[in-house]
């Protein structure tokens, strides 16, 4: 018998390397499923306190899989879908909805499925898929869903799956875990002597497949709880599907193979020690690299050698940097045009803000769309809050064509106000905004005082405001960016410090860009160092200032400890106010600590060095979770971190962005206000096409409120953040 090899068409005798694959859960994810209860049932769903799309979306799936598993086991078997499609209205009683079918349409759950039917890869799966093929595997997808909806999820995120690979049960009614199914594949996989993997992150999936003959690989990325002890041990056990491709090849090549020469329990000793081994490299790399992640180095993505010329100079390799290099990439393609682009960073790659900040990508629905309203009206308005919430598709549809592997995750943002007049300003501003028909507030849900905290979840809570949001590693997100520019031709010079731009004498150069390693001319120059702008463009020194803030990680490291799924705010009154967000390893992200250390314009006003901690608040964040959140009591939750990093605060509240004026070829893309996540990557895209296509910053996707003029520049206005703290009690106490 002949087996074809998706990687290059060729085929090759049964018995070499297979690893089959469970696709939905595991390959592909649940995304767009919660996209489309949350666009369709969202508001209604919370209107009856059922406050989480996830879990309810989980609870859904979780009952589908059990019903179809009786079904089969019955001999009554039934497709998932259908049995998904079926249950929808009995979900809906079991979440406390005493009618369901008054409550949500047949239309509702049609639209509803068709999101169940258009769902995508996981971030990460593609490249698990090639990793395997590029070291020799056949890889193969046995799944409880129809084989051709099952392969156009795959199909629509690159990952190519030939039909015959692609087995179901469908075709022989047997649903998993029931042995019997795996038995056919098992046996064909293992005619030629070897023995095949099995890949999930289903724990039952894997063990009743390893059971019946498998070798398992369990990827936590699903039910993040291994239960070995329900389940049994694994051959492999990984975070991520790309690590567990890793681990598979490691163990294929001998290295854990060892194992079956071994009794049972020097097989787990064997295994202990050599994960401790792995554990210790790992931290030696992110000490010795500054938290380098994934497959890239930032200090060996840069060139050595410093040209003479570029057709442009990108200063700064952070996000807005990064991203400018992305776009202009994209453009040139587009145009058939070529262009020598340099970027000069004067640390190592994504050493700023951008590698330090908490990860939000959070669209601002109402602070900023109520001040651009009051300014400049509805169409201003309307500009910033649209622009904003457009980040979450341009940069989520970016992770999922690039398969990027950056911790990206839709959810829900709880925007918590903690005093009542917190709550009733946003409330007020809520409705002046919807009112004037500015579209994104559709999007939030506010509570009421009484189940605020309920909402919630964290104490003493007056007010909880929630909405689409997104959370993201941000260095992940940069380097691979990064990366992706230097493969294509990009010249990236780290520890190169831009001293000077002046004119230039030279040929069709319009700029001379002086560095401590050299010069460099250019005919397009963009800023983009943020909180370091003024630096070589002195006429921001009032318009951007260097603002330092502070981050931590906290961790637990007891079982049973809440898990959170949302990003949130916690609004302790007009001027103090805490941000955090939840890693899939279960840390929690936390930054503010504003009460301890704000009143002192010196620990943070025009401060550039992130190499220091702010002394006043370094223990701020003990204790956090035990005192915010219900639940967290006896987490023994502790701070395992604490860092700090400069933004870019500008004098008016919004960004800089477009040509510089009086400086004709140079650009800036900076002053974020530490809200860059919503912001830079479409502002840089203006940019580009300013760059490539020749475009005025009024012809170009761009709010009229971040483009850089001359009236901004001329304004004298007193800066926004020395404004707030002047409302700051200056005898204020420290949080305890």
């Amino acid at each position: 018998m002949v087996l074809r090899n998706p990687s290059n068409g060729k085929t090759n005798m049964a018995g070499s390397k297979n690893i089959v694959f469970d696709v939905v859960g595991t390959l592909v994810g649940y995304e767009k499923l919660y996209d489309g209860i949350e666009s369709v049932l969202g508001d209604r769903l919370r209107a009856q306190s059922v406050n989480s799309i996830p879990m309810f979306a989980y609870m859904w799936i979780e009952v589908a899989e059990r019903e179809y598993t009786y079904l089969a086991m019955s001999g009554a078997y039934a497709s998932f879908a259908e049995v998904f499609e079926s249950i929808f209205w009995r979900m809906l009683r079991k979440s406390g909805i005493e009618e369901p079918r008054r409550f949500a349409s047949e239309e509702d759950l049609a639209e509803i499925m068709q999101s169940f039917r258009n769902l995508a890869a996981r971030p990460g799966a593609k490249e698990c898929v090639q990793k395997l093929r590029d070291a020799g595997f056949t890889v193969w997808c046995f799944t409880m869903g129809d084989a051709e909806r099952v392969g156009t999820y795959l199909k629509s995120s690159g990952i190519q799956m030939p039909a015959e690979n692609l087995r179901s049960c469908d075709s022989s009614r047997i649903g998993k875990p029931d042995p019997a199914a795996y038995k056919p594949l098992l046996e064909q996989l293992s005619s030629g002597g070897s023995k095949p993997w099995f890949g999930a992150a289903h724990m039952w999936d894997v063990s009743a497949a390893r059971r019946t003959g498998f070798r398992g690989a369990y990827c936590t990325v699903w039910e993040h709880e291994t239960l070995t002890s329900l389940f049994g041990d694994m051959d492999v056990v990984a975070d991520t599907l790309p690590e567990m491709a890793d681990k598979v090849i490691a163990a294929s090549r001998g290295g854990l193979m060892l194992s079956f020469h071994f009794t049972r329990h020097a097989t787990i000793s064997i295994l202990l020690k050599l994960e401790s081994v792995i554990k210790a490299v790992k931290k030696f790399e992110r000490s010795e690299q500054r938290g380098r992640t994934g497959s890239y180095d930032p200090a060996k993505l840069a060139l050595e050698r410093l040209p003479e010329r570029a057709d442009i100079v990108i200063i700064g390799a952070g996000y807005a940097g990064a991203s400018t290099a992305f776009h202009l990439l994209q453009k040139f393609k587009q145009l058939n045009r070529q262009a020598d682009i340099v970027i000069l960073e004067a640390r190592e790659a994504c050493s700023g803000a951008t590698g330090r900040n908490g990860g939000h990508l959070k669209p601002d629905p109402y602070t900023r769309a109520f001040s651009a309203l009051s300014c400049l009206g509805k169409d201003a308005a309307e500009e910033v809050a649209s622009f904003e919430h457009r980040h979450l598709k341009e940069v989520g549809d970016l992770i999922k064509r690039e398969n990027i592997d950056c911790d990206y995750v839709r959810t829900r943002a709880v925007d918590v106000a903690l005093y009542q007049e917190g709550a009733e300003e946003i409330k007020r501003k809520l409705a002046v905004l919807a009112e004037a028909g500015i579209t994104t507030v559709d999007d939030v849900f506010a509570s009421s005082s009484e189940t605020a905290e309920g909402i919630s979840g964290i104490k003493g809570a007056k007010g909880a405001f929630t909405y689409t949001t997104g959370t993201i590693w941000p260095y992940k997100l940069i380097l691979h960016l990064l990366s992706k520019a230097v493969a294509e031709g990009v010249n990236l010079q780290t520890h190169t410090t831009v001293q000077t731009i002046e004119h230039s004498s030279t040929g069709s150069d319009k700029w001379s860009i002086r560095t401590q390693r050299g010069s460099i001319a250019a005919t397009t120059v963009v800023h983009a160092t943020n909180a370091y702008a003024a630096a070589v463009l002195p006429e921001f020194k009032h318009h951007i200032v260097p603002v330092k803030g502070i981050c931590s990680r906290i961790i637990t490291q007891k079982a049973g400890a809440p898990h959170l799924t949302n990003s949130y705010i916690l609004r302790f009154n007009s001027w103090e106010y805490d941000y955090l967000i939840p890693r899939s390893d279960g840390s929690i992200i936390v930054g503010g600590a504003r009460r301890d250390y704000h009143r002192d314009l010196s620990n943070w006003f025009n401060v550039h060095d992130d190499s220091t901690l702010i002394p006043p608040a370094k223990s701020y964040f003990d204790g956090y979770m035990q005192r915010h959140f219900s639940g967290w009591e006896d987490s023994e939750a502790f701070t395992d971190a604490v860092w700090t990093g400069i933004m870019g605060y500008s004098d008016d509240g919004f960004p800089f962005v477009g040509s510089v004026p009086d400086k004709p070829g140079q650009f800036i893309c900076a002053g974020f206000s530490g809200h860059g996540m919503p912001q830079a990557f479409l502002s840089a895209k203006a940019v580009a096409t300013m760059i490539a296509e020749g475009k005025e910053a009024d012809e170009v996707d761009l709010p009229r409120m971040y483009r850089c003029s001359r009236a901004r520049l001329d304004s004298r206005e007193r800066h926004v953040a020395l404004a707030a703290w002047d409302a700051v009690p200056k005898t204020a106490q420290a949080r305890l």
